[in-house]
């Protein structure tokens, strides 16, 4: 088995997020299950595999935030699993540092089971 090169934890843990392709503002969000997520990617599941190297608008909810947490993600691998059941793999583009961190306690959260800290008004 290959060396593990993920500088982040990742949480297998299923929960729901919204995505829609970058760009297309008349394109509505759609609900996806996110199969793992680390600080800098997630695998997630659609209806349909996506084009290698799409943009998607991803809203992430975090229990530390009220806001959902807006980030983008690149598609670079796609695999239909079923009739109408697609694997998508997307790398995190353009993440700031405060945003990678918050996703990194999301997955510590996943992970543990304990709830992060919660921010100040």
């Amino acid at each position: 088995m290959g060396e593990e090169r993920r500088q982040f934890s990742r949480a297998d843990q299923p929960f729901e997020a919204r995505g829609r392709i970058y760009g297309e503002l008349t394109e509505s969000w759609h609900t996806i299950t996110t199969l793992n997520i680390s600080a800098t990617g997630m695998r997630f599941r659609s209806n349909d595999t996506l084009p290698l190297g799409t943009v998607l608008e991803l809203e992430i909810n975090l229990p530390c935030l009220r806001e959902p947490l807006m980030v983008r993600g690149q598609i670079v691998w796609s695999r239909a699993v079923a009739s109408g059941v697609a694997e998508n793999g997307a790398v995190f583009i353009n993440v700031s540092i405060g945003q990678a961190e918050q996703v990194d306690q999301l997955v510590k959260f996943l992970m543990k089971n304990v709830p992060p800290p919660t921010h100040s008004p």
